[in-house]
């Protein structure tokens, strides 16, 4: 379908009339396309239903309308929710149906088994050469092993245990009395199921050790996938819990039996690394309560540890709501009061004795068990074993926790205010918050020099993996980067966390303005920085910031013109301390890092479609291109400089604003600062500022004939691009730019009379922490 065809009927879809037809039309054509698959095992499908048998087209409409959403599937070798995972139009549409008009070979559609290296034929996967000939083998990996199985065996697992999820029970085998334990918890649409089964099994594996694996409310694909992998690997067994028990419950269900080892519990919600689950039991071994860092979905801190400041008050979170980049100052690890959250590591010792067995049964979290398992026991919390928690908390009953009362018990202010003071703020008060009724405290922030100044870069990408391949990601770490140089201390918020409750200790907010509005703080300092998507800034939007910067001349021109408040142009540049020319030899690759953009990218789309050999790194480019043309759906920052300089040269384009409104993107100064060159679409000013390195096309057909004719003789020879790729790194690079985004700052705070922003005070703003 055409994707203006495709984009008209996604909005009828969306309408009071014409919707429900729309939508009733899109069951009956999915219901054909499966049907018509050979794909559909109906005694797979009924067993998921505890049915004996039924027909292929009533296994097919129940998908459709409802299984695909609670994760059943209609082949035992095609895992709903890891393959929806990568597929488009996720919850939408079932996941076989995208598979089955995507680009097969290409998807990855089993945890447990590796299609894509498998291979398929032509149009087709890997999934549909197995089907057809079930009795071949297939290598089950679970954790760093493998064995090998036939269609027809797997089928027959898989069958079982879609049986096993119609009856009651939670244990599917019993758990060793010695050695240690790791608690791995999956939750109801948690995506990256597959890989906390794959670190359940390698820790399985492991002398001694077991692997729970505790489902709290899984979809019908979890289950049956975690039950063929806990069979598969001794010391792995399986649980599975309806939905929201007590997290303390499940603790307890873990410790059954068990009279000697290490136990390491992790959060659902995020990602933890062997390194992390490594780290947390080394330190348990040395007779600590080990708790790692975790940060909330928009990545500021759940807390390191708790405090109780007073005797009548429930507990104060050392941190909670501030950056991680507060954390700098603490070292390795930090001994703290009492615990908070949910994962952690500990000995058996301080678990399974009789009083913490019974407060562990019916505790929400560790608050309610901090005081019986640490009690005369060191409570640490690693910096270095952090993640963000970006699922949502779907897992457990947290609705029942009365205010907690600590009459009688000891306080924990001092070592409160000692953790604060070692993170760099000072303390002169305690209040209690409105909302949440938690004890905060009122504080300044502490400067390490007279003239540091604590700046807040505010960006539009999320927290955590999501947010890590974003190129706002990336703009923000060499814009920190640079302000750190000039000696201020530099915190990054992601878009969730622009207004966090520790906004108030900033001195400087920079807003680097992308596809998001992002309001400024009340307090501080307030720079924006617009860089992208001119077309969706008004001037209520930018009247907010005592001053503006955007990346094109033209456009702050015409703004400032327009809607009478002064926008200075600020470019965007590179990052000098990656994007440096390392002498590599250049090759005949044309190469396009990006993203789809959902959109046939015509600087992409048009060379590949007329035969040219364009390398493209990048995802959502399934439905555009063969899939031979991708080489990798993503590529690590870090590689970049490298690709770049290689290249023969680099393909540029841009959001359709920023083009018709001169916004130069970031990709150009990166290529051009390493000694590559660069073809784009025509964008304002762009020849001049690259002076040759950086050439345009006039249409998709003239990209077409400069990719096919002699490249060199479109550039300046090598000497020359030297000379320019010199002068990028020295006029355009994020200490240019952090340089006249303090002058600005600086001159802010001079012209507010009596401010009590003060640069070079012994402190700043004084106000309540978080709540």
């Amino acid at each position: 379908m055409r994707p203006d065809v495709r984009a008209r009927v996604r909005a009828l879809r969306g309408t009071r009339v014409i919707g429900p037809v729309v939508r009733a039309a899109d069951r009956v054509w999915w219901w054909r396309v499966i049907r018509r698959s050979g794909l559909v095992d109906s005694s797979y499908y009924a067993a998921q239903l505890g049915l004996p048998q039924m027909p292929v087209e009533a296994a097919v409409w129940h998908y459709i309308v409802r299984g695909f959403r609670r994760g059943y599937s209609v082949n035992p070798l095609f895992d709903e929710i890891h393959a929806g995972g990568v597929l488009p139009e996720v919850y939408r549409v079932p996941a076989l149906y995208a598979y089955l008009l995507s680009d097969r070979p290409t998807v990855d559609v089993h945890p447990l088994w590796d299609a894509r290296a498998l291979g398929g034929d032509g149009a087709s996967g890997a999934l549909e050469r197995l089907w057809a000939l079930r009795h071949t083998e297939i290598p089950l990996r679970v954790g760093g092993e493998s064995q090998l199985l036939t269609v027809t065996d797997f089928r027959s697992r898989a069958i079982d245990a879609a049986r096993r999820w119609r009856r009651a029970g939670r244990t599917a085998a019993p758990a060793p009395a010695r050695g240690d334990r790791m608690l791995a918890l999956i939750q109801h649409r948690d995506r990256r199921y597959g890989a906390k089964v794959h670190q359940a099994g390698r820790f399985a594996q492991r002398d001694g050790a077991t692997a729970i694996l505790a489902l709290v409310d899984p979809d019908l694909s979890q289950w049956v996938t975690a039950s063929i992998a806990a069979e598969a690997v001794d010391g792995c067994t399986l649980r599975r819990y309806g939905r929201r028990p007590i997290w303390g419950t499940v603790v307890s269900e873990s410790l059954h039996g068990w009279s000697d080892g290490h136990l390491v519990a992790l959060d659902p919600r995020g990602s933890f690394s062997d390194d992390d689950v490594d780290r947390l039991l080394v330190r348990a071994r040395d007779g600590v309560i080990a708790v790692p860092a975790v940060r909330e979905h928009d990545g500021t801190l759940v807390g390191i540890g708790a405090a109780a400041v007073d005797h009548h008050g429930s507990l104060y979170r050392i941190l909670a709501g501030h950056p991680v980049e507060d954390l700098a100052g603490l070292g390795s690890e930090i001994s703290v009061p009492r615990l908070c959250g949910i994962a952690f590591a500990s000995h058996s010792s301080r678990l399974t004795h009789p009083e913490a067995r019974a407060a562990i049964s019916d505790a929400l979290d560790l608050e309610d068990v901090s005081d019986v398992i640490a009690r005369d026991r060191e409570a640490v919390v690693l910096p270095d074993v952090t993640t963000v928690l970006d699922e949502p908390a779907a897992a457990f009953d947290r609705s029942r926790r009365p205010l907690r009362s600590f009459d009688g018990v000891r306080t924990d202010r001092e070592a409160a205010e000692r953790i604060l003071r070692a993170a760099g703020f000072d303390v002169s008060g305690w209040q209690k918050g409105a909302r949440t009724r938690r004890p905060s405290p009122t504080m300044t922030w502490r400067r390490p020099s007279a003239h540091s100044q604590r700046w807040a870069i505010k960006i539009c990408s999320p927290a955590g993996p999501r947010g890590d391949v974003w190129g706002d990601t990336h703009f923000a770490q060499g814009l920190a980067a640079a302000l750190r140089r000039r000696g201020h201390d530099v915190i990054i918020d992601h878009f969730g966390a622009a207004r966090r409750p520790s906004a108030h200790l900033d001195d400087v907010n920079v807003v680097v303005r992308g596809p998001y509005r992002i309001d400024p703080p009340s307090t501080g300092v307030n720079l924006q920085w617009i860089i992208s998507h001119p077309d969706e800034v008004s001037r209520g939007e930018i009247a907010q910031f005592d001053q503006v910067f955007a990346a094109s001349k033209t456009w702050s021109e015409k703004v400032s013109r327009q809607w009478s408040v002064p926008v200075e142009p600020l470019l965007e540049c590179v990052d000098t301390d990656k994007f440096v020319p390392r002498g590599l030899p250049r090759t005949a690759e044309i190469v396009f890092v990006g993203t789809a953009r959902g959109i046939a990218r015509p600087s992409v789309v048009a060379p590949i479609r007329a035969g040219v050999d364009v390398k493209v790194y990048g995802p959502d480019w399934r439905p555009f291109i063969p899939a031979s043309a991708v080489v990798a759906e993503r590529i690590p920052n870090e590689a970049l400089p490298e690709r770049y300089e290689t290249a023969a040269v680099v393909l540029n384009d841009q959001w359709p604003a920023m083009r018709e409104e001169g916004f130069i993107a970031m990709r150009p100064f990166d290529v051009v600062a390493v000694g590559g060159r660069v073809i784009s679409e025509p964008v304002d000013g762009i020849e001049e500022i690259f002076g040759g390195a950086v050439v345009t096309y006039r249409s998709p057909q003239h990209l077409v004939e400069m990719l096919r004719g002699n490249l060199d003789m479109l550039f300046p020879d090598d000497d020359e691009l030297r000379l320019i790729s010199r002068r990028i790194r020295e006029q355009h690079s994020f200490d240019a730019r952090a340089a006249v985004l303090q002058k600005a700052a600086q001159k802010v705070a001079d012209q507010t009379a009596g401010s009590i922003m003060q640069f070079g005070s012994a402190g700043n703003r004084v106000g309540g922490a978080s709540e």
